[in-house]
Parts: C-alpha cells; structure tokens; sequence
C-alpha cells in the first residue's frame, strides 16, 4: 500500500515538474513572438506604412497589455492620421495605470500635449505641460511647446510672461520677440479701438528693443487714425533717427502724411534733412523728384531722380520717372537708353526681404514670417 501511495506521490511530481516546464518553455517563445511583432512594427512605421504599423502594434498590444509604448505609437499614428479624439483617448487611458516609470509618465504626457493642440484644445493642452512641470520643472520642451500654445491662441501677454523667464536665449532676441509680443498685444488694443492704450504698448515694445521697426510704424498709424497728424510726424522723425536703414520703408509708407502736413516747401526741407543724414535713403530723391516735377521744374527732377540711380542703377520705377522726364527735356537718345534698361529689367522679379529663418522672399517689411512664423527674421535683401 505505501509503495502504491509512493508510486502515486512520484507520477504526481513528475506531471508537476512537466508542466511548470513546458510553461516555461512557452512563455520566452510566446514573448519572443510579441517582440518580433513590435519590431516589425517599428520597421513598418519607419518605412512611413502607418497602417502596416498600426495593426501589428495592436496586435501586440492585444497579446500583451504591459507593452506602453506600443501604446503611446499607436496614439502617435492614430494623431498623424487626424484622428485626435482616439490619439487623446489612447494616451490618457494610458495615465491611469498604476506604477507607470517617470520616463513613460513624461512621454504620455508630452504626446497627450500634441494631441490637445492638434485637436484646437489649447487650454487642455496648457494643464497638461504644467502637469509635465510638476513632475520636471526644467523641461525645455514644455516651455517651449507653452510658448507656441500661446503663441496660437494670440494670448501675447501669456506668451511675453513664458518667454520672459526663459534664461536659455540670448538677450537680443530675446528682447526682440518680446517686443514683438508688445506689438501684436497694441494691435489687439487698436481692433478694439483704444489707441492710446495700444501706443503704451508699442513705446513698451521700443523699450525692449529700440530697433523695433514695427513699434515706431504702428505708433505713427494710430496717430494718423486719430488725425494728430503733427505728433505723427514728431515720430516719424524719430524712427528716421533710430532706424536710418529703414527710412526708405518709412517714408514711402507714410509719404501721404507729409504731403497732407502743407505746404511743399516744408515737405521740401524734411526730405532735404533726411539727405544730408542718410544720404543712403534713395526714397527721399525721388520724393523730391517728384516734387519739382509737380512744380515744373524738370530738370531739378531729372538730377535728384539719377541720384537714387547710384545707389539703385536698376530701381524700375526711378528709370521709368526718368524716361518721362527725358522725354519732356526732348531728350530723346537719354530717354531712349534709359527705356533700354527698362525692358532689361521688366520681366525680373523683385524682393525686398528674406526671412533668414526659412529664406522664403516677400516685398514687404514683416516682424513674423508668414512661411515659417520665426519672428524677428526679416533682412533686406
């Protein structure tokens, strides 16, 4: 009887002993298979076959609900495919799991912050970046993706208070884009129609960065709306001081409200003072070309006209005043060369800035390209 029971005891084990192997024989196999299957999804996903990669990551997801970045990709893909409520949906329900790692914590939360402005839910987006804050108070990336937030929802003050306590940039541009952030803080103001509020904003704009071009503009267009024209001029005047390699924009810009101040003779002299101290501002020539051409005194127009030539040789429209002109002096053969150069130059196309950021070419002064929205990046070109 007890070597029955013994026998009994024996096979018992064995089966035991058989089983606990053949489990853990599986086991490494069946987790090898989930590996090759993340891999591949992986490889498909570089490969740019998002939905190759989406059905082999949900397979491994379903064979295996400890993979969590299988989890966060496919939120990844399903936020690429414009699928924002399920990529939201996957990566929140990931941030209930218990005992996740402060690397997956970080990655959840910084996709779940792509997902929110994605799917033009700035607010929800914020909370979370200050979620990621309090888990790492000196995350980079989430300032930075704050700034661009604010920056999209047009909450200027909100971006200026972010990009303030930034100790990463350089003070220049730094002082730059807060200043543009000023600007665009006074053109909310003038949509609004309080002007004077928004020239506080703009001077505030010049106190940061004193080459605030756009600062000393907007200042003089609110003087203009509210028909001051005298105090639009005291700025004008300004800008011309601080900004001399502007004063070309800022006079052609605002060529009316010296025309609108009286008489011509003034208007003579202010162009006459921009000369002799940008003697480089070529729109001041022609201003005054224009000038005594209304006045009949052709031959003056033609001298002050070929004077912006030696800066501009090309300058269409200065060649096309003059070719008139030449024509009214009788002459011909003056006229007929400078119709030469004319047609030379018709078919070019013509830039005035280049965003240094991108490099795209626009014919206007801008503080924000419109490409690429790098502020701060317009040279002359």
């Amino acid at each position: 009887m007890n070597s029955v029971y013994i026998l009994y005891i024996a096979v018992f084990v064995v089966l035991l002993v058989s089983i606990v192997l053949i489990l853990f024989r599986r086991k490494p196999k069946r987790k090898k298979n989930i590996q090759a299957e993340y891999i591949s999804g992986l490889h498909a996903l570089i490969e740019g076959d998002n939905e190759t990669a989406l059905s082999r990551l949900r397979n491994v997801v379903r064979r295996d609900t400890d993979y969590i970045d299988a989890y966060i990709i496919i939120g990844n893909i399903f936020r690429e495919k414009a699928m924002f409520e399920n990529a939201i949906k996957v990566h929140r329900d990931l941030l209930v799991r218990p005992n996740l790692g402060l690397e997956h914590q970080r990655s959840i939360l910084r996709n779940l912050v792509l997902d929110y402005k994605m799917n033009n839910q700035p607010k929800w987006a914020l909370s979370t970046c200050d979620k990621i804050l309090e888990i790492d108070k000196k995350n980079q990336w989430t300032k930075d993706i704050k700034l661009e937030i604010y920056e999209d929802m047009g909450d200027w003050q909100g971006a200026f208070d972010i990009l303030k306590k930034n100790n990463t940039m350089d003070k220049a541009p730094k002082n730059a884009r807060l200043a543009a952030y000023k600007v665009e803080q006074g053109l909310q103001l003038v949509a609004l129609k309080q002007e004077h509020d928004a020239r506080i904003r703009f001077r505030e704009a010049i106190k940061l960065s004193d080459t605030c071009f756009a600062a000393y503009v907007k200042i003089i267009q609110s003087y203009i709306r509210e028909n001051r024209e005298k105090d639009a001029l005291k700025e004008l005047k300004k800008l011309l001081q601080t900004l001399p390699d502007y004063a070309d924009i800022a006079v052609k810009e605002f060529e009316k409200l010296l025309y609108d101040m009286g008489e011509f003779g003034e208007i003579e002299n202010f162009y006459k003072q921009i000369i002799h101290s940008h003697p480089q501002v070529t729109v001041a020539y022609l201003a005054l070309a224009e000038i005594y051409k209304k006045q009949g005194e052709l031959v003056k127009a033609s001298e002050y006209a070929r004077k912006v030539l030696q800066y501009e040789p090309k300058n269409f429209k200065v060649l096309l005043f003059l070719v008139q002109i030449e024509n009214k002096l009788r002459r011909y053969e003056s006229s007929a060369e400078l119709a030469a150069q004319v047609a030379e130059i018709f078919s070019e196309k013509k830039y005035s800035f280049m965003c240094r950021e991108c490099h795209q070419e626009f014919d206007h002064y801008f503080w924000r390209c419109d490409a690429c929205s790098a502020w701060n990046s317009a040279e002359r070109v």
